[in-house]
């Protein structure tokens, strides 16, 4: 009886291989990979990225109301691709804390709250505003090539471009908007570039010298982070 359970135990076993092979006579081949968008690297060419006005006394500061200072900073900014790329970029104020809510006076540019950004704090009190705009003149923005480029502004993401303004665009602080080139206003369309170089205009005002009560030395505190958007 026992001989007989084993032949039928072996002859099952012998029966499940033969099942198992013949289960197994597919394989699957796997096509795997990934895309990736060009690199792009953006850098300030001279200068560091750096706005910096000087030093001033507080004599030359008005006690009760906003000093606009008359002069401006240029800060030249280069965007690098691995090859032509629609790319835009975005201004985060890194100081909003201390950015003013009521329009502020500036040399030219608007003072709206929506275009100012934030000069740091001194003694818990706001230090002044500074403003950000990109030149729309003709060869003031440029490609690898030399040709003009023109600044656009989007409020979608990218999905419609539009301008403003008439020697400059001038910036938004509350990160509403992104800002990329064309190479014709007309059509109003993201050009793909491997590289682009513009220039970014600082303006600022400090607040009344009163309102600060200065008794050492105050340090403008401005810090806007420029981020790359592929499109």
């Amino acid at each position: 009886m026992n001989a007989l359970i084993k032949k039928g135990t072996l002859v099952t076993v012998l029966a499940l291989s033969v099942n198992t092979a013949m289960a197994a006579q597919s394989i699957d081949i796997k096509v795997t990979g990934k895309i990736i968008p060009s690199s792009c690297t953006p850098a300030f060419p001279s200068g560091g990225g750096i706005a910096d006005f000087g030093t001033m006394k507080v004599a030359s500061l008005n006690a009760t109301s906003v000093t606009p200072l008359t002069e401006r900073k240029d800060i030249p900014v280069s965007i690098t691709c691995e090859e032509a790329t629609r790319v835009a970029v975005k201004f985060t104020d890194a100081r909003d804390a201390s950015s003013p809510t009521a329009a502020v006076p500036f040399y030219s540019f608007s003072g709206a709250p929506q275009f100012a950004f934030g000069l740091g704090t001194y003694n818990s009190k706001n230090i002044g505003s500074y403003a950000l705009g990109i030149s729309r003149a003709q060869g003031a923005s440029t490609n690898g090539n030399g040709e003009s480029l023109y600044p656009m502004l989007s409020a979608d993401s990218g999905e419609n471009w539009d301008t403003r303004g008439t020697d400059f665009m001038q910036i938004a602080s509350d990160n509403r908007e992104i800002y990329g080139f064309t190479k014709d206003l007309s059509n109003r369309v993201l050009s793909a570039e491997s590289k682009i170089n513009f220039k970014v205009t600082v303006e600022a005002s400090i607040n009344p010298t009163n309102d600060l009560n200065v008794t050492d030395e105050v340090t403008l505190d401005g810090l806007t982070n420029v981020e790359l958007v592929y499109l």
